[in-house]
């Protein structure tokens, strides 16, 4: 198979669809074994990322060209017919007839000689019908699933947790590229001092205001092969991960505990707030990720962190009593599904056993909080189980806990029906991607 940016997109969508791998890591392991120039890897990303978020708009295109539609192809032509479709709809830097052909051929070359003919004709087809092929424009959980490429039932979902005015305002904004949002090291250069070393680069940065190390970088390409980065002047997190650390406020002098810290971006804010000074103990079960915290923390220089390994589940037997416990636990991850778009492909059946887990990692969490200690409560889904319903259960089941007021300034929306201590950030809302946090404090 010749190693061209299509046929490795293609093999890219197939390993997720099969594995079920995350789409960044999937994608950097079949750049790594196709060794493709930087062009054709820009090319392979634009397809991956355009199919996986595209899925189902594309299929409802190519469903209208299909003479069986019901009728169940090879995976590996499926796929090849919607990089073929995506370029044909959303591209246009590639003739439409050579996209035609090379989809012939990369099905030729998949040992698909016999489905050649087949993807010839549908594709074909496209091309004559794209402009008749009319999107539905109701508002019913089918037809915006096909408009926002969102499976119904996640639509379904939401619209009965958030109402279908914030459903809709969630799907357009999930939509929308996601910035690439940074956080200056303020214990190595002050953000104009980032900021002007950028410019020299050509590359822009623009700050966001509140948190205060905040950014918003343009134009960089891979924010890892900067030298900014390899020096430890900033690292990348979205601007819904840095207000949480707002909200748990660590301060210098504390010792301070990341209860699930990997892959790190919160443990790092946090020790900056702390100005490198007092402990920060940061935890994951893998062994692997509490590498990464690791390196991540010695590349920043802050010498406050200590990784370990630890399973939160079983509870924390070594740890010292903390003045402020984040306990940001795994979750659905249905409010990052503009930067993991895989994700939304995930039956909202099968985290129904999430919530079991996080109320017993929040309750383990806040048996070693100090008496006056504060222990923040963060998901990275938009799931009422996973975030107020747990909160809700943890104040009902522990009195020894108040809840604690969250405040953040006038540009941070928030939604009206919650308590003052708990704060769902929409992807919509001055936040980026869609976070949850609870604040309590323990009497």
């Amino acid at each position: 198979m010749r190693h061209t940016a299509r046929n490795a997109a293609v093999q890219a969508l197939l390993q997720v669809e099969e594995n079920e791998g995350y789409s960044n890591l999937v994608l950097d392991k079949v750049l790594k074994a196709f060794e493709l120039e930087r062009r054709d890897s820009a090319l392979t990303s634009i397809l991956f990322y355009g199919v996986l978020e595209k899925r189902i708009t594309l299929d409802f295109y190519l469903q209208h060209c299909l003479k069986a539609p019901e009728k169940k192809m090879n995976a590996a032509v499926e796929m090849t017919l919607r990089c073929a479709a995506y370029q044909i709809l959303f591209l246009d830097k590639l003739p439409d007839s050579a996209v035609v052909n090379e989809a012939v051929e990369m099905v030729k070359e998949l040992e698909k000689t016999s489905s050649a003919g087949f993807v010839n004709a549908v594709l074909r087809t496209l091309l004559r019908r794209k402009k008749e092929i009319i999107l539905p424009t109701g508002n019913d959980p089918v037809s915006l699933s096909v408009r926002y490429s969102v499976p119904a039932s996640l639509i379904s979902f939401w619209q009965e947790a958030y109402g279908a005015e914030d459903t809709e305002r969630i799907l357009k904004a999930f939509l929308e590229r996601a910035p690439l949002y940074i956080r200056s090291n303020p214990l190595k250069a002050s953000f104009q001092k980032l900021q002007s070393s950028f410019s020299d680069r050509g590359i822009d940065l623009k700050p966001c205001g509140f948190p205060e190390c905040a950014g918003i970088l343009s134009d960089c390409g891979a924010p890892q092969s900067l030298p900014q980065f390899e020096q430890g002047l900033f690292h990348v997190q979205d601007i819904s991960a840095q207000l949480i650390c707002e909200i748990l406020n660590p301060q210098p002098g504390e010792t301070v505990c990341d209860c699930c810290a990997a892959p790190g971006g919160k443990t790092f804010t946090a020790a900056e707030m702390m100005q490198n000074k007092g402990k920060l103990i940061a935890f994951d079960l893998y062994r692997g990720r509490v590498g990464l915290i690791r390196d991540g923390a010695q590349r920043l220089g802050l010498d406050i962190v200590t990784a370990r390994r630890n399973d939160a589940l079983l509870g924390f037997p070594d740890l010292e009593p903390v003045d402020r416990m984040l306990c940001d636990v795994p979750c659905s991850g249905y409010g990052v599904i503009r930067r993991k778009p895989e994700i939304r492909y995930k039956d909202v059946s099968s985290v129904s056993e999430l919530p079991t887990i996080q109320y017993g990692i929040l309750q383990n969490a806040s048996k070693v909080v100090k008496s006056g200690g504060v222990l923040v409560y963060s998901t990275c889904t938009l799931n009422p189980a996973e975030n107020n319903l747990v909160a809700e259960r943890f104040l009902k089941e522990n009195d020894g806990f108040i809840p604690m007021n969250i405040e953040l300034p006038a540009s941070i929306q928030r939604r009206s029906k919650e308590p003052d201590h708990m704060f769902t950030m929409m992807p919509f809302s001055g936040a980026s991607d869609g976070f949850f946090a609870a604040a309590f404090r323990k009497k």
